[in-house]
């Protein structure tokens, strides 16, 4: 079988020893495994390295067992003879650089890299918009809120009046100026404040209706629900 190189990635450089009772010239070799798609860059060996050693050498690093080891070089040449030839008599060094090496075992693992390849299950990715529009659709709709009325909050702002002593949900303290409804707010009822500190947003005068007076950003209207008590009279049995 005519062997082609093919465009594999390159493994760093292995340390391979050079074999033992070789003293002839020292060469280096990028040895291809065809099955693996691997590479292996400038292995040291020797001229005189037999194709035996040359095998043993790299079946730690391939996998391949030597006897299913069938070496070529790059052309398609086989590399054919006694074990016990060397690579430098096979025309590898100076002449040639670049070892094929092909498992013949068909049922070794570097043969069997594609079909277990075909075996592994393809998982579509499914895109996010999907989940959004079933959670979307799954929701519980929100209740809407009841449209205020005139007598909305009526029962809470007959709890204050004015003149006491409140503090806010933000726990602003202040003063009741004004319980009533506000023609420019939504229908309901509403309390003014003046508070203590300027942290307010206008002077008494909401949207062009005066409701009380106070010094500039320390009036607010909230509504009563908003408001907690203070309980003077307490306050005044403490000090």
């Amino acid at each position: 079988m005519r062997c082609q190189r093919a465009n594999v990635p390159t493994c760093q450089r292995a340390n391979v020893p050079h074999t033992t009772g070789s003293s002839g010239m020292p060469i280096k070799l990028d040895v291809v495994h065809v099955g693996l798609g691997m590479t292996f860059t400038e292995l040291p060996f020797t001229e005189d390295t037999t194709i035996d050693a040359f095998k043993e050498a790299l079946y730690p690093r391939t996998g391949t067992e030597p006897a299913n080891m069938a070496l070529s070089l790059p052309d398609g040449t086989a590399i054919e003879g006694d074990g016990a030839q060397t690579l430098g008599m096979c025309g590898l060094g100076l002449g040639a650089t670049v070892v094929h090496v092909t498992d013949t075992n068909e049922d070794s693992i570097s043969n069997n890299l594609l079909n277990a390849a075909e075996e592994v299950p393809k998982v579509e990715g499914k895109s996010d918009a999907g989940f959004a529009a079933f959670r979307k659709a799954s929701a519980k709709p929100r209740a809407a809120k009841p449209a205020p009325t005139d007598d909305t909050e009526r029962v809470e702002a007959e709890a204050f009046e004015v003149g006491q002593r409140v503090t806010t949900a933000k726990g602003a303290s202040a003063t009741v100026r004004f319980i009533g409804q506000v023609e420019p707010l939504p229908k309901g009822w509403w309390v003014g404040i003046e508070l203590d500190e300027p942290t307010g947003k206008n002077d008494g005068e909401v949207k062009g209706v005066r409701l009380f007076t106070c010094g500039e950003n320390r009036g607010a209207v909230s509504r009563p629900s908003t408001l907690t008590a203070v309980n003077t009279e307490e306050d005044a049995d403490e000090l």
